[in-house]
């Protein structure tokens, strides 16, 4: 009996003993001072809203083209010359280009030559024919007056029973046979007259090939019409080329353009200023400058993705060839009480915060374009509170209103 108690007590015992020692500690540990939570504090930087009166920069893509690329060809068949100049050189008003032989460009000019003399001689004796003609078919009418005198007489004669009636039919056929020879007079001067009227068409043609013969030669040395820079150069001295042939092109220096898209977002506001004669410009910066580029026109077919815009390069930008690339900044209208804020501080597309005690507050805004503002591109936007606020101008990514934050000004 005394072991199974003792065996049922021992243990008993010792978790009584665990239990007293884990309250004795419980009770005794020391107390720990409770943690306080702060809320964190984001840095951001800030600037003051200024409102201005600024024009919006809107960036465009374009190339340069020309808007007088000439494309010379050969007058004639025949063979090159000279060539006088190389692709990309620049040349002067009434400078040669490139020359035909003249061999080749001289026997069309006496071909003309001959044709147009052949068709005055031609001309001359239709002329005398027809001079010849008119003459014979006056002296025949006179005789045809005559034969229908005498068959008068001949009738009287006859009913004085002095001619017989066969004087009078002899008469008769003498009248017919002379109209008959009138008739046939007068179509030969009709005749005649249309074949003067066909020499004188052939003659004129004559003169026609003898003046584009003239022309052929003059443009058989191909002059420079006014500074301009050789673009191409398709001949060499020896070529072959038949009539049509390209044989260079050209265009004058005052005549690049810069042809960009124009995005259907500013097309509304474009179209509006060039028909109220508004003067619109993009800006162009090369060598630390500042090159303006009026908007000469736009295109006359749109597609989805804009409309072309046309641009004028001024003297300063002449080096610039056809098909190269230019990025530029149209300025737009001006646009009253706006803000510059850098694009940092949009959120989405049209939302920015405001540093107010110390947190931020989330305001809408409009953007209404870009500007340039000590080099950089920034956001031009329309707001919608007060003048002297403090915009945040550091981009946040867990940014929300109420957000606490502790301003650096900029």
């Amino acid at each position: 009996m005394f072991q199974k108690l003792k065996k049922i007590l021992i243990p008993l015992f010792i978790v009584l003993f665990a239990v007293a020692v884990f309250v004795y500690m419980k009770s005794t540990k020391p107390a720990q001072t409770p943690v306080a939570v702060k809320e964190k504090v984001w840095m951001v930087e800030s600037i003051q809203a200024n409102f201005e009166n600024l024009s919006p920069v809107q960036t465009l893509y374009g190339k340069v083209e020309s808007n007088s690329l000439v494309s010379a060809s050969a007058p004639v068949t025949g063979v090159v010359d000279t060539v006088f100049v190389k692709e990309g050189q620049n040349v002067k008003k009434g400078q040669a280009l490139v020359s035909i032989s003249e061999a080749d460009l001289m026997i069309p000019l006496t071909q003309a030559r001959a044709d147009v003399a052949d068709a005055k001689a031609q001309l001359r004796l239709q002329k005398l024919t027809n001079e010849a003609n008119s003459k014979r078919l006056d002296h025949e009418i006179k005789v045809l007056k005559l034969k229908k005198v005498a068959v008068t007489r001949t009738q009287q004669l006859m009913r004085k029973n002095l001619a017989s009636q066969s004087s009078v039919d002899a008469a008769n056929e003498a009248l017919v046979r002379q109209e008959y020879v009138v008739v046939g007079s007068e179509l030969a001067v009709k005749e005649n007259q249309l074949k003067v009227q066909q020499v004188q068409a052939r003659l004129d043609k004559a003169k026609a090939a003898l003046n584009q013969a003239e022309l052929n030669l003059q443009r058989g040395q191909l002059i420079a019409p006014y500074d301009a820079r050789v673009a191409t150069v398709n001949v060499s001295e020896g070529t072959r080329v038949n009539a049509g042939t390209v044989m260079m092109s050209f265009y004058a220096l005052d005549s690049l353009e810069l042809r960009a898209k124009l995005p259907i977002s500013q097309l509304m506001e474009v179209t509006k200023a060039l028909s109220k004669h508004v003067s619109l410009n993009a800006l162009y910066r090369i060598d630390d400058k500042q090159e303006s580029l009026p908007l000469l026109r736009l295109a006359g077919e749109a597609s989805t993705s804009g409309v072309d815009a046309f641009f004028g390069l001024p003297n300063s930008l002449s080096d610039f060839r056809p098909g190269e690339l230019m990025e530029v900044q149209l300025k737009g209208l001006v646009q009253k009480n706006v803000l510059v804020v850098p694009y940092s501080a949009i959120y989405g597309s049209n939302r920015l915060y405001l540093i107010e005690n110390g947190r931020l507050v989330s305001h809408t805004v409009e953007v209404v374009g870009d500007v340039l503002r000590n080099g950089r591109l920034s956001a031009l936007v329309k707001p919608d509170f007060a003048a002297g606020s403090k915009v945040s101008i550091t981009h946040l990514p867990n940014a929300t209103t109420g957000l606490k934050v502790s301003e650096v000004v900029k």
